[in-house]
């Protein structure tokens, strides 16, 4: 059955990582969209977003409220990190600059580039990031050591996993979820959501979700939760207003949410595949893998058996893609290369932690193309 916690994807190095901790403050991890929207005519205005610990759809949740607009006329071509800085293009469509610049928010920055068309998923070249790893118990030599060992061993290509964030990093749900809503098992799916506790989560609201987990009282926790778990709370006063419409609940979210549950079960499931063949010497840098969908057609390939092994065990077939329920979420499939390519990696500085005693830190920059995890990237050198 599909984990809980997620296994150790296999690594394409061998040398010993170097540890250490990323984000231990936002400054620590930056990033920078590279895109070249034309501008100078349009239905949209395009705007360059600098947030400051605060992700693309949270960022919209607020702008949306301050501007009175549907998130709807957002557009922007991917979800950027939380606990980071990052700058990305957006388009809002029904605005003027007039309106973003009464616009005061501490943690957003506005610049409007001009008038455009609506940006899409995906409209962008790559990203650039600029990223400082902390708390490394080893002596700077070692430190660029390893790293350049690391370096030479998988050039300039990484394991292209889908990143922690794609399950969600401290409560790694949104797979199950998306495997709950695929076989239509929609109260399963809500409560996982919601209530599902993790240890690695703030004490107070894992307290809250433990309860919830056992008790199941819609209207008991969705006064506990705090104000800033809002899908949580709507959902919860959705099934206090009607109860058991668990299939009602789930469309009570953003449906850019909505789909990512069924994403990430996708992600898992070539996660699994390509973490087997790695682990037994496969590094073909041009091979693609299935992200399986109803459409999908498995070979007797090593990788795509592991695909139905993994798909058997969950008991979810291709046929249960076509999300007969909730056909905005129905899912064809595709292909995701096994590999990607890093751009212009560079070790900056090697230095003293000045955040943690006796520890050193290590600056990195590169460039990752769309669809890729920085995260996912520097594990191969980590390896915590």
């Amino acid at each position: 059955m599909v984990e809980e916690k997620l296994p150790e994807w296999s690594y394409l190095s061998s040398t010993r990582g170097i540890e250490g901790t990323l984000k231990e403050q936002i400054e620590d991890f930056r990033v920078v969209e590279v895109a070249d929207h034309e501008t100078g005519e349009g239905d949209d205005l395009i705007v360059k977003v600098t947030k400051h610990n605060m992700t693309t759809l949270e960022a919209i949740h607020e702008l949306s409220k301050i501007l009175h607009i549907s998130r709807k006329r957002f557009g922007y071509a991917g979800n950027k990190d939380k606990r980071a800085i990052t700058t990305q293009y957006m388009s809002i469509n029904g605005v003027t600059e007039e309106d973003l610049e009464r616009v005061f928010m501490p943690e957003i920055e506005l610049e409007v580039v001009g008038k455009g068309d609506r940006i899409n998923l995906g409209d962008l070249e790559y990203n650039e990031f600029d990223i400082v790893i902390r708390n490394i118990n080893l002596p700077e030599d070692h430190i660029k050591k390893r790293i350049n060992n690391i370096e030479d061993e998988i050039g300039e290509y990484f394991p292209n996993y889908f990143g922690a964030q794609r399950f969600g990093s401290t409560r790694p749900i949104t797979h199950q979820v998306g495997r709950h809503i695929l076989k239509g098992n929609y109260e399963e799916a809500v409560w996982t959501y919601i209530a599902k506790p993790y240890e690695e989560e703030h004490e107070k609201v894992k307290k809250v979700r433990k309860d919830l987990w056992e008790s199941r009282d819609p209207e008991r926790g969705a006064e506990r939760f705090p104000s800033e778990y809002r899908y949580e709370k709507n959902l919860l006063y959705h099934l206090a207003n009607k109860e058991e419409d668990y299939e009602g609940a789930i469309k009570r979210l953003p449906q850019g949410l909505q789909k990512l549950f069924i994403h990430s079960y996708q992600s898992y499931v070539f996660n699994k595949a390509l973490s087997h063949v790695i682990s037994n010497g496969f590094d073909d840098k041009e091979a693609e893998l299935p992200l399986v969908g109803y459409k999908t057609s498995l070979r007797d390939t090593e990788a795509e058996e592991k695909i139905k092994e993994v798909l058997e065990e969950d008991e979810v077939t291709l046929e249960d893609f076509k999300l007969r329920d909730l056909k905005h979420l129905r899912v064809e499939g595709g292909y995701r290369r096994c590999f990607r390519e890093v751009k212009d990696f560079e070790l900056v500085e090697v230095d003293e932690d000045d955040l943690n005693i006796n520890k050193n830190m290590a600056k990195v920059s590169f460039g990752l193309y769309k669809g890729t995890y920085a995260t996912t990237f520097l594990r191969e050198y980590m390896k915590n």
